[in-house]
């Protein structure tokens, strides 16, 4: 999504202004997605009976967790065939969450598919074509602390999220398949539920000159699967095909449309941060490989791989009308990535001390420097008392929570020191994080009968529990505010003479009668340029955002990030 851009030109520098409306913080948009799948997912629980919920739960540490497939087999689980009627709204409204709406729309349509597929085969199999034998499980416990994670499984559908920190989210391995991929008779007929992923793959290997197609075909027959299947663990393949770095633009716009297709699945947080992620990582380092036959009917199998994952796509199983399809994290599946990250910083097993007098329980980390030492399940202060962290009103209307990082210093002299922000939270959530670590009194750790000075990491945590009254921009159905005009700022001397360049990034709301309202600094730049880009944003003329079906304009907020950049 290309960010809506204001330059103005100066005798001493170029601002450049700019709406992201993909995110506020990578981490806010995945925050945002988190919680609604935990609200979605407590929902749904708290709808079930202790026998459904005994079902659908599972430890975090399960090996279940991993062990996955999209062939109909005996899953764990609580099936919708077991819900009533309330208990499946909840479910597919948790479910929702974790797809964007076309994805939601593929999974609802291949759910569908069953009939059909029942009605083509006959009854008396073992494990019954059946729209209901869907199965939902929930591993942990859904919270912004702990790594919980979930999955919706069935014939042709694997839908995984794992979720570390209230934040950092893992939606893979996602598999969608389609049995039949083109229904071919009855009051159905032409339905198909994967179609965008069979035209577009076709689009591009026909787009490809005779020269190009030679070097992406890379055998004549197709595999009769996708060559990972359920495998844990998917390794790169060879990078059979061509290199996006030796098509047109017009064919690599059609390999960003095939790659579209598959990001469409996701919710669109995920999607956006993925395509971030996969450009900046270099599109010209994505291979487009296909076997089999390019016409309409024929048995084909194609793979888009890139350093980091790997598309694959499969169509030759009854006559070339069964799809398997599925997108692979050669280091992120099932959040690998994430939770060796997550159990490296955080150090986990070690009891709390007066646990009872905090609101949330301190981190055990750091390095000790300059006679510091590093906080242990042993080597720890002993909390005498801990404020909570005030929720500021803008916070609220702004629907932001989640958690507030600081690494300090417990001084030997029984006096916090040192604070630094780990990961921080606009609308003043990180200010207010602060404010309540230097009231909290302490007892210094001892080591050797002496008092020392330790250092570790503290975690406030910030839970939605309104509604907001302001919207984030460009997301949802949610309009952009149009920029109309801005003042020019002054580069200050200091600055120019520190010859300090780089973004001033701050949060502003643009309300919905035209004014802006609330600014947050989340990334300043000394000798004065921060408080020039706040004059700037205070004076940005817009017209007012609005939903994208009407006309009616509604609060927003979204970053703005204002670029300082001496003249060379």
């Amino acid at each position: 999504m290309k960010p809506l851009r204001l330059v103005v030109l100066l005798s001493s520098c170029v601002i450049a202004l700019s709406l992201v409306t993909w995110s506020v913080i990578d981490g806010m948009a995945r925050m945002r997605a988190a919680s609604a799948m935990a609200e979605a997912a407590n929902k749904f629980l708290a709808s079930l009976t202790p026998e459904q919920k005994a079902k659908a739960t599972l430890d975090f540490a399960d090996e279940n967790r991993r062990d996955w497939t999209v062939v109909p087999r005996d899953r764990k689980g609580v099936p919708l065939k077991d819900l009533d009627e309330n208990q499946r709204k909840l479910a597919m409204e948790f479910m929702k969450t974790g797809l964007g709406s076309a994805g939601y729309q593929k999974a609802t349509t291949i759910m569908s598919l069953e009939p059909v597929l029942a009605q083509l085969e006959g009854p008396n199999r073992r494990f019954p074509r059946d729209p209901e034998l869907y199965y939902f499980t929930i591993f942990g416990t859904p919270s912004p602390k702990a790594p919980w994670g979930w999955r919706v499984e069935g014939h042709h559908i694997s839908i995984h999220f794992t979720i570390v920190k209230g934040e950092m989210l893992s939606n893979t391995p996602l598999a969608f398949g389609a049995n039949p991929a083109e229904v071919r008779e009855g009051e159905r007929k032409g339905l198909r539920a994967l179609a965008g992923e069979e035209d577009r793959g076709r689009d591009l290997i026909l787009a490809l000159d005779e020269k190009q197609r030679a070097v992406a075909v890379f055998d004549q027959k197709a595999p009769t699967d996708i060559l990972t299947l359920a495998k844990i663990k998917a390794d790169p393949l060879k990078p059979e095909g061509i290199p996006a770095g030796q098509m047109t633009v017009q064919q690599q716009a059609l390999l960003g449309k095939l790659i579209d297709e598959y990001l469409a699945r996701m919710p669109q947080e995920v999607a956006e941060e993925r395509s971030k992620k996969m450009r900046e990582a270099g599109f010209d380092k994505i291979y487009f490989g296909w076997a089999g036959g390019v016409n309409k009917g024929d048995p084909h199998y194609y793979r888009v791989q890139s350093p980091t994952f790997l598309i694959e796509y499969d169509n030759t199983q009854n006559d070339a009308n069964h799809i398997h399809s599925v997108w692979r994290d050669f280091n992120g599946d099932f959040g690998e990535d994430l939770l060796r990250e997550h159990y490296q910083t955080t150090p986990h097993g070690a009891p709390q001390q007066n646990a009872s007098r905090q609101d949330t329980p301190l981190r055990l980390g750091g390095s000790g420097t300059g006679g510091v030492q590093p906080m242990t399940a042993t080597l720890r202060p002993n909390i005498l008392f801990r404020e909570k962290a005030s929720y500021t009103d803008e916070a609220r209307e702004a629907g932001v929570g989640g958690s507030v990082v600081l690494n300090i210093v417990f001084g030997e002299e029984g006096v916090i020191r040192n604070i630094r922000v780990v990961r921080g939270l606009p609308f003043g959530l990180t200010e207010q994080a602060i404010i309540a670590t230097k009231k909290i009194r302490f007892e210094p750790a001892y080591k050797n009968g002496e008092p020392v000075s330790v250092m570790g990491n503290l975690e406030f945590t910030f839970n939605i529990d309104r509604p907001p009254e302001y919207l984030q921009a460009g997301v949802e159905g949610v309009g952009k505010p149009e920029l109309i005009d801005m003042k020019k700022p002054e580069y200050t001397e200091a600055a120019r003479k520190d010859r300090i360049q780089g973004d001033v990034r701050l949060i502003v709301i643009f309300r919905s009668n035209g004014e802006i309202g609330h600014i947050d600094v989340i990334q300043g730049l000394p000798d004065g340029l921060t408080e020039k880009a706040i004059e700037l944003a205070k004076a940005i003329k817009f017209r007012p955002a609005t939903f994208s079906n009407s006309d009616k304009t509604v609060n927003v907020w979204s970053e703005v990030a204002i670029t300082f950049k001496l003249d060379q």
